[in-house]
């Protein structure tokens, strides 16, 4: 996918540093969540970001975000500054996302979507095992998001 986004409600703990099991793993996605994705144009995908975007920041449905740039304008209520390769965007998110959970657009219907069948825990114990030892300065936030 050219971008991830995960429901904060979705993630249930924090990975401390050294060994990681599949227990560990289990306790950040304990839901069985599939990984899914589908297709957009640019407009539809503004579309989908001025929705998931606005999500609060304490509640389970905020979105995190990987492979966009974007400035979120919460007075005018809507994203500014895209910043994403390709004129049409593959976007991965959890099933509950999908069907709408959390109040997100249902992507379901769209006729590009694609239930993987994959657990995204199967999915982060696969990274896990094909990446390890996990270097975290490689994955911390650098203002990709901002809010104004």
């Amino acid at each position: 996918a050219d971008i991830g986004i995960m429901n904060s409600g979705g993630i249930r703990d924090s990975i401390q540093e050294g060994d990681v099991t599949y227990k560990d793993i289990l306790k950040i996605h304990p839901f069985g969540n599939i990984v899914s994705y589908f297709e957009l144009t640019g407009k539809e995908l503004l579309d989908y970001l001025n929705v998931v975007a606005l999500k609060e920041v304490d509640s389970g449905a905020y979105a995190q975000y990987s492979g966009i740039r974007m400035t979120v304008n919460r007075a005018d209520k809507k994203v500014e500054n895209v910043k994403i390769q390709g004129k049409i965007y593959r976007i991965s998110v959890p099933s509950y996302n999908a069907a709408g959970g959390d109040g997100y657009p249902v992507m379901t219907k769209n006729p590009t979507f694609v239930n993987t069948g994959f657990i995204d825990a199967d999915v982060l114990k696969e990274f896990f095992e094909k990446n390890s030892p996990i270097n975290v300065e490689k994955y911390i936030p650098h203002n990709e998001v901002t809010f104004k």
